[in-house]
């Protein structure tokens, strides 16, 4: 604004009680001029104002603020803009911004303030601060959740969250079993974080709250108290505990409240809306993260009984040979693969082979593979041949959009002669374990493609002598986020190397212990034949 422009404002709100507060200094500091817009924020008139200086007539802060505003403009000329110092013991909050300007008519310097209020606007700001705080707060909250897969980790989940977002000394969870009645959820957090167990055989507001399905926030013992009353069990774990306040909130399901989780501090609370609303949009978010891990957990109980219903339940009796597998389907705490083994007696005395490995996880994966068992049964009795029992599997995935993709060694093993026929469709080598010699990898179509992934398919052949140990099996027994393929390929070769000569069964145990390792998600499918030779 130009100081004319000032002095015509200065002139028409002279007379007016208008809401913008202005006022006029001179050179030496003194009132001019004022408003009773202005003048009412320090307490006094109009006339009280004029002729003083703001020491004489404001608090010692806000006349700080003015005489340093003053001489600013007065010493550089330049307009300034301020936000307004509050004015301590005053109860209510305001926010004033100010606009500090020099009037030069010719009569003498003086400086024009102008004043507005701006609390709403700081009011809107700060609220939507917080918002935007809060809303990062759950961002975290949801990351966390995110990467729960099942119920103990979404406990965890839940007990970090009311570590690092609520600032809970402790936090508990509480679902409702199949049977109707709740059960605590153990985390696997440290001993500070450690549940402080309410008594089971007590009243508490755990149990109003599974009840009602409404959220409690108590900030006190003594709210708690009366939140059961009554109950002297309860009242002797308040009298005991370090907890001094509690937020108990539902965790809903599709059939109305399913758990509770419980945060406690180590302070009393006041519990603002704010904090109620963080509180309950959490619980929400552990909410659908426990409903995700139930269902997870009970898709996976299906995909293994599934997939071990569909194993064999026992190996063939073939004069000659020696069988035994191992496979576990329940290795990854996150899932379960397709892996499966067979073996079967063709009608000229052949023994026929499987190891395969069905792309995908869950109850598709196990369904596939027991679709791809079926389907290699019946192209084996009608065509044993590898070649032609892998080119007929081609053909059936080509056809059938919820298998995607499978990985097939199959062999067809002659008991009297001890020659094996091969065949490989994208699956990792059998290995031969000799009685005298190097173990070695039997190469049945380096490079070959999956079943789903269709190219001419060859059968090679492989003698075994007598003695001669024959291994089949699935990547997960080898590799793991911690272990390459490689390393996993080395390790095993070391492990039958030291096995030589040990009876099927005892080998494959060690072998399971061998290659055991932390961090395996996939299924564990082993299959191995010793020949005896005539």
């Amino acid at each position: 604004m130009r100081p004319a422009d000032a002095q015509r404002l200065l002139g028409a709100l002279a007379g007016v009680d208008a809401p913008v507060g202005f006022a006029v200094f001179d050179e030496e500091h003194r009132y001019l001029a004022i408003n009773a817009a202005l003048a009412e924020r320090s307490g006094k008139s109009i006339a009280d104002h004029l002729g003083r200086t703001p020491a004489e007539v404001l608090p010692p802060e806000l006349a700080a603020h003015t005489d340093e505003m003053i001489e600013r403009v007065l010493r550089t000329g330049e307009s300034v803009e301020a936000e307004e110092p509050a004015v301590s013991g005053r109860t209510d909050t305001y926010h004033l911004h100010s606009s500090w300007y020099l009037v030069d008519e010719g009569r003498g310097r003086e400086v024009a303030m102008f004043v507005v209020d701006d609390t709403s606007h700081q009011r809107a700001i700060s609220s939507l601060r917080r918002s935007r705080a809060r809303n990062a707060r759950l961002l975290e909250v949801s990351d966390v959740l995110s990467r729960a897969v099942t119920v103990r980790e979404v406990a965890d989940g839940a007990a970090a969250i009311g570590r690092r977002n609520v600032q809970a000394l402790r936090t508990a969870v509480t679902l409702i079993g199949p049977n109707g009645r709740p059960y605590p959820v153990t985390t696997g957090i440290g001993e500070r974080e450690a549940v402080a167990v309410w008594p089971h055989q007590a009243v508490t507001p755990t149990d109003e709250v599974l009840r009602s399905g409404w959220p409690m926030f108590l900030g006190s013992r003594d709210r708690a108290r009366a939140a059961a009353p009554g109950d002297p069990v309860f009242g002797d774990f308040l009298d005991r505990t370090d907890e001094r306040a509690w937020a108990v909130l539902p965790l809903a399901g599709e059939d109305g409240c399913v758990g509770a989780v419980r945060f406690s501090f180590a302070t009393e609370q006041e519990f603002d809306s704010d904090q109620c609303r963080f509180l309950r949009a959490v619980a929400q978010q552990c909410s659908l993260a426990f409903a995700r891990a139930r269902l997870f957990e009970r898709e996976r109980t299906a995909a293994v009984s599934l997939s071990q219903g569909l194993l064999p339940r026992r190996l063939p009796t073939v004069a000659g040979i020696d069988l035994a597998a191992r496979s576990r389907t329940d290795v990854g705490e996150h899932s379960v693969g397709g892996d499966w083994y067979d073996a079967l007696v063709m009608p000229d005395g052949e023994l026929a082979l499987v190891v395969g490995d069905v792309m995908g996880h869950g109850v598709t994966a196990a369904s596939a593979m027991g679709q791809m068992r079926a389907a290699l049964r019946a192209l084996a009795l009608t065509d044993p041949d590898p070649a032609a029992v892998l080119g007929g599997l081609d053909r059936l995935v080509e056809r059938d959009d919820a298998v995607e993709m499978v990985t097939v060694v199959y062999a067809l093993v002659d008991p009297i002669n001890g020659t094996v026929r091969v065949g490989d469709a994208g699956h990792l080598p059998l290995i031969r374990i000799p009685e005298v010699g190097a173990v070695e990898l039997v190469d049945a179509g380096a490079g070959t493609t999956p079943i789903g992934v269709t190219e001419p398919r060859s059968t090679q052949s492989v003698r075994l002598w007598p003695g001669d140990v024959l291994i089949a099996f699935t990547d997960g027994l080898i590799e793991s986020r911690l272990r390459s393929l490689e390393e996993g390929f080395a390790q095993l070769l070391r492990c039958l190397e030291e096995q030589r000569g040990v009876p099927l069964e005892q080998m494959l145990d060690a072998v399971v212990r061998c290659m055991q390792i932390d961090g395996a998600a996939d299924d564990q499918t082993i299959l191995a034949l010793r020949w005896a030779g005539r």
